[in-house]
């Protein structure tokens, strides 16, 4: 993983209200040291901790029990301040066109579940490296 020029940690937010997902995910990128880690259960959280904890970087599933992970994106990108976040939605939506609407509405990349741990990490690497 790259680490970052200014050596503080990038800030990840996992939103995804499966623990099992987020204890997996939070297992494997907390590894490695220059990230620091947050985790949402619902949009509402996430957008509470977007606004709080300001991450480089948001891996956000599509279907949250709130709201859906395509509203959560819009509601970022819609907002100045929140402009250069990186969003990866995960998802076991396969349907094209539904991945189209999520990159329509501002995500950044499009990951499947079940989510191969060395796909994420050259994603988000790749991402914040931009």
């Amino acid at each position: 993983m790259v680490a970052p020029l200014n050596d503080q940690p990038d800030r990840l937010l996992i939103v995804d209200d499966d623990p099992a997902i987020v204890r997996m995910v939070a297992e494997f990128i907390g590894r490695d040291s220059s990230y620091e880690l947050r985790s949402a259960g619902t949009g509402y959280d996430a957008g509470l901790l977007t606004r709080e904890f300001r991450p480089h970087l948001i891996l956000l599933d599509y279907m949250l029990p709130d709201i859906n992970g395509n509203e959560v994106c819009r509601r970022i990108r819609a907002d100045a301040d929140l402009g250069s976040i990186k969003i990866v939605i995960v998802s076991g939506v396969v349907r094209r066109e539904e991945i189209e609407d999520l990159l329509d509405a501002g995500a950044d990349a499009f990951l499947p579940k079940p989510i191969d741990p060395d796909l994420l990490t050259r994603r988000i690497d790749r991402l914040l490296a931009a």
